[in-house]
Parts: structure tokens; C-alpha cells; sequence
């Protein structure tokens, strides 16, 4: 087992494959919590009469909330701590989990908005505090496995948010309530519509409390920093000059953009007549495979990370990413929605080798630069936004298509982007650690 950093030694001491198993549970409800917005998307179109372009602005404002508050998230991690971080990020979630019940009582489009932009800020906070922890948590050679492993439960999160989804929102059909997109009107006659959104998030609102508390009290060892670099004939000094980190950022702008909008139109595109033309609550229980193929890669990838070089693995699953999009907006029924889904195994391990490769290395800059990885991430509200409006215009069957250029440009991150910076091959000992 590798020895923790220094700064982690002077608490009560944990294992680093304990801390990690602490940390699964964390990065579980970040995924649960982000794909439950897929689900809010066609309640809400439905139920608010939205246009394409209107319902994503439910994952826009999720991903423009994270934008905004990345650079806020790494001072309060430098005043915190990484750990105390972590329990603010959960207790933030709890509040905008909570939020939605007045949403549900007001029956105004923008507060159902206001909540989503609180969790989204209490999320930021967790990614930027959980994803450096988990990389110190071991060798920096196995930083992309450990990543791949925690994001494994965060791919988990987000396959079960459909099924919840489906189960407890989706069931009653959101009859419209509003007579225009924004614009509100007095209540209609469906308010079981809205009661639906109550139940389910009190219960997580409650659920996140308790695991704000539950890791407040626990033994997990604070880090006040991350341990410095190796020294380096040219060292860092400011992030923005860190070649892989600013290619990094573009690359998970533009690849979190194609992810959050395949998932947010996704419900609508399998129900749609050239696809499958099955109802919204069957098309949210089939769009788990989308999400469940993310959380199998990851749990098959952390062990695959182990033995290839980073850089190689994520050249393959862009290309491959790519070329099934092309082939699900050119072909129509069950060879469309099969290659649809299964880009959801691509995506499983573009975010944990582009994160590791472009914060590795960089010490007491690190937090700033997790958070400059956060903020990249608003390209998922960005981009999904285009496609609305595209979907709008063209047909949502073709309106994936720009998302093709998207993985081209993670290819181009493995070829060009990292160039230099390659993290060193798992030695045989690392590769059958724990951690």
C-alpha cells in the first residue's frame, strides 16, 4: 500500500483503499443527482408546454451554475480543506434538493430552474474537492484507474436516475398546465403533475443530510493541499500555461456538451417514430443502458488503465464514439437506437484519463486547476442548448450530429492536446494495487 501524503498523515489514519471506498458513495450521488435533470427535462417540456429549445435550459443552468461558481470552489477549498468541502457541496445539494418543494407550490418554470442552478453549485463544490482527493489517494501513474474506478459509481448514479426517474416522476403523464412556453398562467387541472417532483426529492434532499453529516463526523483524513510536484526544470506557475490543462479544458468542454446532450435529448429521441417509437417512460427505462454502458466501461476500465497507456485508450473510444453517432443519425429504428446507446461505453473513460492528465503535476495549483476542469464543464449546458434549438429545426433525429465533431476533438486531445505530458505506464507493482 502506498503512503498517503504528508499532509494527510497527521489525522486519524485511514487506508487509501478505505478513503476511496468513502469517497464511491460521494461520487454515486453527483451522478445520481446530474442525469436526474435528463428525466426533469421532458416532465417539464410536457408539463410547461416547452419548446426543445426552452426544456434544456434545465441542464444549462445546471452546467452555467458550475461555470460561474468553479473559481468560488477552489477559494473555499483553500479555506475548508478538501474534506470540509466535500460536506458544504452535500449540505448545497441538500438545499436544492429541497428547494423544489416550494417549485412545486409557486408552478413557475424559474424556480423549478432556481433549484436546479443550487445543486448544481453544491455539485461543483463536490467535484472540485473529490476528484483531486481521489487522484492523491495512490501513485500518480494509477491516478486515471482510481478516477476511472470512483467515476465507475458515478455512472452507476447516473443509470439508476433514469429508473427512479421513470418510476416516481414519469409515471403520471404531465398534462400541460401553462397556455405558452415561459409565460405563467393560472394552474390547470393536473396538479398531480407537479406532486410527483415533491416526494422524490425531499427524499434526497434527506438522504444528502445525512451523508453531509455522516462524513462530517467520520475518521476520513483532511487535506489542506495537494503535495507538491516533482521538481521540474520549467515548473508551473500558473495554470493557464499549462498546455495539457488548457487543452483539457476545451476537450471536456466540448465532450461533456455531447454527453449531457445525447442523455437530455435522449428519452425524446428513442420515443421518436424513426427510432423506436415507444412511449417517454419506456424510452427513460432503455436510456439506462446509455448510462449503465458508462458505468460497465468504468468498472472494466480502471483495470484496463492499469496495463495501457492513457493516451492510446482514449485516442480508440473518441473514434469509436464518433463513428456510432454517425451511424445512429444515418440509420433509422433499431440500429439507430442500439448505436445511440452504446456510445455510453465510449464516454466512460474520456473524463477520467483528459482530468488526470491535465491536473497531474501540479501541486499547490492543483485545486485551481480541478476547478478550471469544473468550469469547463459548462459546455454541457452549451452545447445541449444548440441541439435543442437544432432539434427544433431539423428533427431531433439529426440533431446529434454536431456532437460528432465533438469526439473528433477529444481524438485530437489524445493525439496533440497531452503531447508531452503523458503520464508514466503502470509498472507491474502498480497495476495490482488496491489502489
Amino acid at each position: 500500500m502506498k503512503s498517503m501524503p504528508s499532509n494527510l498523515q497527521d489525522q486519524r489514519p485511514w487506508s487509501d483503499a478505505g478513503a476511496l471506498r468513502a469517497l464511491l458513495v460521494l461520487f454515486f450521488l453527483w451522478g445520481f443527482l446530474t442525469c436526474l435533470n435528463d428525466t426533469l427535462v421532458p416532465h417539464l417540456k410536457a408539463l410547461f408546454a416547452l419548446s426543445y429549445a426552452h426544456a434544456v435550459l434545465v441542464p444549462l443552468t445546471f452546467f452555467a451554475t458550475c461555470f460561474l461558481f468553479a473559481p468560488v470552489s477552489s477559494e473555499v477549498i483553500a479555506w475548508l480543506g478538501y474534506r470540509r468541502s466535500m460536506v458544504a457541496g452535500l449540505m448545497t445539494m441538500a438545499a436544492g434538493a429541497l428547494a423544489f418543494v416550494p417549485a412545486t407550490q409557486l408552478h413557475l418554470f424559474v424556480c423549478f430552474l432556481i433549484a436546479v442552478g443550487v445543486i448544481g453549485a453544491g455539485i461543483t463544490l463536490l467535484q472540485a474537492s473529490a476528484a483531486p482527493y481521489v487522484a492523491f489517494l495512490g501513485p500518480p501513474e494509477t491516478a486515471p484507474s482510481r478516477f476511472s474506478l470512483a467515476l465507475a459509481f458515478n455512472s452507476i448514479g447516473t443509470m439508476v436516475a433514469p429508473l427512479f426517474g421513470s418510476w416516481l416522476i414519469l409515471r403520471t403523464p404531465a398534462h400541460s398546465i401553462f397556455s405558452s412556453s415561459l409565460a405563467p398562467v393560472r394552474i390547470a387541472e393536473q396538479p398531480i403533475s407537479m406532486d410527483t417532483l415533491r416526494g422524490p426529492y425531499i427524499f434526497l434532499g434527506l438522504v444528502l443530510i445525512l451523508m453531509a453529516a455522516g462524513l462530517a463526523f467520520s475518521g476520513l483524513p483532511e487535506m489542506r493541499s495537494a503535495p507538491d510536484p516533482p521538481a521540474s526544470a520549467h515548473p508551473v506557475t500558473s495554470v493557464f500555461r499549462h498546455r495539457p490543462l488548457v487543452f483539457g479544458a476545451v476537450t471536456v468542454c466540448i465532450y461533456a456538451g455531447s454527453e449531457v446532450g445525447i442523455g437530455s435529448l435522449l428519452i425524446n429521441y428513442l420515443a421518436h417514430p424513426a427510432v423506436l417509437g415507444m412511449s417517454r417512460q419506456n424510452a427513460a427505462m432503455l436510456a439506462t443502458i446509455y448510462w449503465g454502458g458508462a458505468a460497465a466501461g468504468r468498472l472494466w476500465g480502471w483495470r484496463l488503465l492499469r496495463h495501457y497507456r492513457a493516451e492510446t485508450v482514449l485516442m480508440w473510444i473518441s473514434a469509436t464514439a464518433a463513428a456510432l453517432v454517425t451511424i445512429s443519425v444515418s440509420l433509422h429504428g433499431v440500429l439507430s437506437a442500439a448505436a445511440v446507446l452504446s456510445v455510453g461505453l465510449c464516454n466512460a473513460l474520456i473524463v477520467p484519463i483528459v482530468v488526470m492528465l491535465a491536473i497531474s503535476g501540479l501541486g499547490p495549483l492543483t485545486a485551481r486547476a480541478n476547478s478550471t476542469m469544473v468550469a469547463a464543464n459548462i459546455g454541457a449546458g452549451l452545447i445541449p442548448l444548440g441541439l435543442g434549438v437544432l432539434a427544433d429545426r431539423v428533427g431531433i433525429h439529426h440533431a446529434l450530429t454536431p456532437t460528432i465533431l465533438c469526439y473528433c476533438g477529444v481524438f485530437c486531445y489524445a493525439v496533440f492536446g497531452c503531447k508531452g505530458h503523458f503520464l508514466p505506464r503502470p509498472s507491474v507493482d502498480d497495476a495490482s494495487s488496491s489502489c
